[in-house]
């Protein structure tokens, strides 16, 4: 069995990383898997050539590239295929593959996350809508993706499931948790207005107002990075907030966490859910945060609330029982591992592919 997965990059990110660790365990498990790329750059290339998985250069410049040498090379890459599993949207890349069995995975929806032209985001839409209603079967990574996929896209008479999204083993830590001397709350996260960090940053300042003592270490950064520093100065928190930017050695930090907090609004899934739980660290999020509650929920559902000053007394909480959230550091990993694991992700897709080529 064939497969090529399609990307637009090789940049370091959670869809990118999730796909090169699918590609990865697919090719371990036996398929003959290849990865294609709009742009042949970033540190998952190497990866990929470490792992002996071939990558192909689909060439296309933009989601209006229309070229029809362009078409014409990425279909003959497509004929050397049995499936084509396509993770984010291309009309170039819809039309290339529509001779052959085509896979696509919706990792979360565009609509209203940046600003855009509003004739080139309608037209966009609409013949995204006409392609995917012809795929020949269509994957949402949560139940809140394919709900909001469905009503956005008008799904109807195409196979549709939910795969849940999964991590390597090799991703589990041993981490030596101890106590740090004071309470630390971490976010881990892009910064772009999707995140909602502006949210955190309201519900810490509840903290610290209502009694509450410990610290914010914020890692990463993006477009927002600027405007959420000016709102830190503005509530004179600086001297309880890190902005510590990006870091290559995320996971060092996440041992220093009591708990990780994630404030976004509408997530497709939540990989940041998985990554503080390998880690047996609680995660506490909105009740609007869409597939990140469905990972939450199960196990700690009282980590999940609906405003502010609900996440401030709940960060309150959680400083006065910080024991008791170490004790718990073995049951989240063992959710992860019962439930998340990307050989359980490989063998769903497998399935599919099978029925596929039947």
């Amino acid at each position: 069995m064939k497969i090529i997965h399609c990307l637009n990059s090789a940049n370091i990110g959670g869809i990118e990383r999730l796909v090169i660790d699918l590609a990865i365990v697919q090719n371990s498990a036996g398929l003959e898997v290849a990865v294609m790329f709009d742009k042949m750059e970033g540190l998952f290339l190497e990866t990929l050539k470490i792992q002996g998985i071939p990558v192909f250069h689909s060439k296309i410049k933009s989601g209006f590239d229309f070229n029809k040498n362009t078409i014409r090379n990425v279909r003959s890459i497509f004929q050397n295929f049995d499936i084509v599993h396509l993770h984010n949207f291309s009309n170039l890349r819809s039309r290339a593959a529509v001779n052959n069995k085509t896979v696509y995975t919706i990792h979360g929806l565009s609509k209203g996350i940046r600003k855009e032209h509003f004739f080139k985001y309608h037209f966009r839409e609409i013949i995204k809508k006409y392609y995917l209603n012809r795929v020949n079967y269509f994957i949402a990574n949560s139940e809140h993706t394919l709900s909001s996929a469905k009503k956005h896209y008008s799904l109807k008479n195409i196979p549709k499931k939910v795969i849940l999204n999964g991590i390597p083993n090799s991703d589990l830590t041993n981490d030596q948790n101890t106590l740090n001397q004071e309470f630390t709350i971490g976010m881990v996260s892009r910064f772009i207005v999707r995140k909602r960090i502006e949210r955190l940053i309201n519900a810490f300042e509840l903290f610290i107002k209502n009694g509450g003592k410990g610290k914010l270490q914020l890692i990463g950064d993006g477009e927002t990075f600027d405007s959420i520093q000016a709102l830190v100065n503005q509530k004179q928190l600086s001297e309880k907030v890190e902005m510590l930017g990006y870091k290559m050695n995320v996971h060092d930090f996440y041992e220093t966490f009591d708990v990780v907090a994630h404030p976004s609004d509408n997530e497709g899934f939540g990989l940041i859910a998985l990554e503080a739980y390998i880690h047996g660290k609680p995660i506490l999020a909105f009740s609007d945060s869409g597939g990140l509650v469905e990972i939450i929920r199960p196990l700690e559902h009282e980590n999940v609330v609906d405003n502010e000053l609900q996440f401030a007394n709940r960060l309150i909480e959680m400083s006065t029982k910080r024991s008791e959230l170490f004790l718990e550091s073995d049951r989240r990993k063992k959710y992860v591992i019962d439930n998340f694991s990307i050989e359980r992700m490989e063998r769903e897709y497998f399935l599919i592919y099978q029925e596929l080529l039947k």
